[in-house]
């Protein structure tokens, strides 16, 4: 399926503004600084390598466990495929939402549509609430350790306290059945026409009940899945600390606190920008500035992280072309019109 043209325009207006973002950002920081500090890095680039590894695997491996009970027609090295595809796609696309696509595809292979797209979806939604909570409890930190105007505390506590009950009540929402309930909500402000609501709901509801463990999911796969998004989460940020501290950055319960919550709106800003060229580093330039930290190390840190990023794009740009399964999935979408919804896409901050 071709994309529209004003899709086309969208992307190439947002990369030529991250291009020009990048450019800035790199003369105002210096290449002489930021070649300073990948050399600082040195071994680390080793760590960088084993641990992009280990945040794939745990990500596949918590797909296969929300396939449950159809995880045994998945092998890993399949669910694997799925990941690397799926990623590679987004970084190379705005706002991420082809990639998801492309792991349904993939999944579509073994097992039923519904249950692919549950799986994704639900994986995008644990995801999505993990970060939530990450970011809630860091701005609590921050309240509780930095050194704060009355107001701007205040705020953070709020803030903290809004994005852990956001995270509770999303688990609530996918108890109850998020696809149908957001399509009743869009039926009644008139978005949705009563007419295809009817003709969408039972499909809607098939995915639901497979999110909500009714359609033989088990309970004990449900709770590894959640637990190994959660370690990947970890993971991904330990690598980007461990990677300050190789560049000579002292970190501090609240610098890390601060840069937690600060990623996270950062990242948001950059999915519309393919692989958030300039917007991640312009974003990170400012934030260490914000800190009080040496802006260089920020920029250097993303631009660190992208090295891997573009490996990734190229390694699962190749599979997508060169896989079979890929390939006969994605010439199946070209002959059949789609049945599901579009899947919402949870955000992945570094």
């Amino acid at each position: 399926m071709s994309r529209p043209t004003w899709a086309r325009w969208v992307t190439r207006i947002s990369l030529g503004i991250g291009i020009i973002a990048l450019v800035l950002t790199i003369r105002d920081t210096g290449l002489v600084q930021i070649g300073t500090y990948f050399k600082r890095i040195g071994w680390g680039w080793i760590a960088v390598v084993i641990l992009e590894i280990a945040i794939t695997t745990l990500d596949a491996t918590a797909i296969r466990a929300f396939l449950s009970p159809d995880h045994e027609k998945v092998g890993l090295g399949s669910a694997l495929l799925s990941q690397l595809a799926g990623r590679a796609v987004n970084a190379v696309t705005p706002s991420g939402n082809l990639g998801e696509a492309v792991k349904v595809s993939v999944l579509v292979e073994h097992v039923s549509q519904s249950r692919a797209v549950a799986t994704i979806l639900l994986y995008n939604v644990v995801s999505f609430t993990i970060e939530l909570v990450i970011v809630g409890a860091a701005a609590l930190v921050m309240a509780a350790f930095l050194p704060l105007p009355a107001a701007l505390r205040w705020v953070l506590l709020g803030g903290g306290a809004a994005v852990l009950a956001l995270g509770v009540a999303i688990y609530a929402l996918v108890r109850r059945g998020v696809l149908v309930s957001v399509a009743r909500l869009a039926a009644r402000i008139h978005l949705l026409s009563p007419e295809r609501f009817a003709r969408w709901e039972p499909r809607l509801r098939s995915v639901d009940d497979k999110m909500k463990l009714t359609e033989g999911a088990r309970r004990r796969d449900r709770r590894l899945g959640i637990a190994l998004v959660a370690l990947s989460r970890l993971t991904s940020m330990t690598l980007s600390f461990l990677l300050l501290i190789a560049m000579g950055e002292t970190l501090t319960i609240g610098l890390v606190a601060s840069i937690t919550v600060g990623s996270f709106f950062i990242y948001m800003a950059s999915t519309l920008v393919p692989m958030g060229i300039g917007i991640n580093e312009s974003g990170y330039n400012t934030l260490f500035r914000v800190l009080g930290e040496n802006p260089a190390r920020g920029t250097a840190l993303i631009l660190a992280r992208r090295v891997a990023l573009i490996l990734y794009a190229a390694i699962g740009l190749v599979l997508v072309t060169a896989s079979e399964t890929v390939r006969r999935a994605r010439e199946r979408q070209t002959t059949r019109a789609p049945v599901s919804p579009p899947i919402p896409v949870a955000a992945s901050p570094v």
